[in-house]
């Protein structure tokens, strides 16, 4: 059964996010994926007080930076093939400073990642994809949150055609 959430996302900054959205685009052309924004996800919710809104006026934030660890994949489609990253205490603090806002446990993500396809396909091509990929940096400078409002499961690139972005908030430098 589906059920409607409230996820937290932490959105990277230019020039990355310019160039995980390429990197997106390419892989949904080439896979016939779905399009999704490039983000790292925080927590899900399915509280629906208080609003985004109000939890992204409340909360007092500044960018930050994350390390990457390398491209890795999974057999789960909502981590195909997805850029790793280390752990921060300033991503532990802002993760649970948005849950004690959204009043909903939330506990920073123990393998945090940003995706960069969604699709059900060998084992031999996603493992190849990670192989080849190389990153251009060793950080990544996240400047923004955004609240998605979807239903979960996600298993499909149709669920995640109709994700909705309901809340946007720029962090401070």
């Amino acid at each position: 059964m589906k059920k409607v959430a409230t996820v937290y996302w932490l959105l990277p900054a230019k020039p990355e996010r310019e160039l995980f959205y390429e990197v997106v685009r390419i892989l949904r052309k080439e896979f016939r994926a779905p399009s999704f924004e490039p983000h790292l996800t925080l927590f899900v919710t399915r509280r629906v007080q208080p609003s985004p809104k109000k939890v992204f006026a409340q909360v007092r934030a500044r960018s930050l930076r994350l390390t990457t660890r390398g491209v890795a994949f999974s057999s789960k489609f909502t981590k195909t093939l997805y850029v790793r990253f280390s752990p921060s205490p300033a991503l532990r603090k802002l993760t649970n400073d948005l849950g004690r806002t959204a009043r909903t446990r939330a506990k920073a993500p123990s393998d945090p990642h940003v995706s960069l396809l969604y699709k059900k396909t060998s084992r031999a091509a996603k493992k190849e994809l990670a192989r080849v990929m190389r990153l251009p940096f060793r950080n990544v400078r996240f400047d923004c949150i955004a609240a998605v409002r979807l239903t979960l499961p996600v298993r499909t690139g149709a669920d995640v055609e109709k994700w909705k972005i309901v809340a946007r908030k720029s962090l401070d430098r």
